[in-house]
């Protein structure tokens, strides 16, 4: 299997279903040690996805900062 000129591989699909990955399963990489050689592994993401973590994270990070309305008006420049 060689990557493509943007260092991407395509799993084969065998592979695939055997570790439940499916188009859009957002999956999580990871560097394993199998017999004594480093290999690049993935695995399914279980639980929260990323993205879904920082929404949590950022949940009410601009509370008790002023009205939605001025916060908009300042990171856009406007007075």
């Amino acid at each position: 299997m060689k990557t493509t000129s943007k260092c991407q591989v395509t799993l084969p699909r065998p592979m695939r279903r055997e570790v439940g990955i499916e188009p859009r399963t957002e999956v999580e990489p990871f560097v394993a040690t199998i017999q004594g050689r480093k290999v690049i592994a993935i695995a399914p993401v279980r639980g929260q996805t990323r993205g879904e973590l920082m929404v949590q994270r950022m949940k009410g990070f601009l509370k008790g900062k002023g009205r939605t309305n001025r916060i908009l008006r300042q990171t856009r420049g406007e007075r």
